[in-house]
């Protein structure tokens, strides 16, 4: 109630002087912000789906996405990008067009922890989920760190097909 109180004030300050003030929208800036990541997220739905369509397991995309703003990548079995979703530009400053076809090596460079790498390799080779924190570099050759959620995924026969991982600043 008090906000309301608030912009009522606003408003008739803004009669009495007739100047224009703007008024604050409050909770409507922080929901314009949800609003724009889940209309993003309904643009990548086709696009997920092409690719987990013959998933043996489910994932909440949009809750990564949209809630936890994760950036999501997906790999074919060999590690070339399949899938990224658009807030990737936001971490890294590539679009996902600059990155599908690559590798997720691509992000990485000179001060990227060698033991960090090969623990994500040894998981991957294992065909185990991980949880690592890595330096990694964008595309102007910043560095930032990156806490990788990764998964292997299998079809229904039990055949590796892709990995995930979700990926955010850290």
């Amino acid at each position: 109630m008090k906000e309301l109180m608030a912009y009522d004030s606003i408003q008739s300050l803004s009669k009495e002087s007739n100047k224009d003030i703007s008024l604050p929208l409050l909770s409507w800036e922080f929901y314009g912000t949800h609003l724009g990541l889940n209309g993003q997220y309904a643009k990548e739905r086709a696009d997920i789906h092409k690719v987990t369509q013959n998933w043996n397991t489910n994932f909440d995309f949009q809750k990564q996405m949209v809630y936890e703003k994760n950036v999501v990548i997906i790999t074919d079995p060999n590690l070339n990008i399949v899938f990224a979703s658009s807030n990737i530009y936001q971490l890294n400053g590539y679009t996902p067009e600059e990155v599908i076809g690559k590798t997720p090596k691509l992000f990485q460079g000179e001060n990227t922890c060698t033991k960090t790498s090969k623990r994500i390799r040894m998981a991957i080779d294992k065909r185990q989920p991980f949880s690592e924190r890595i330096l990694n570099y964008k595309k102007n050759k910043e560095v930032y760190y990156c806490t990788i959620n990764g998964y292997p995924v299998f079809n229904q026969k039990g055949d590796l097909v892709n990995y995930l991982a979700f990926e955010t600043a850290a």
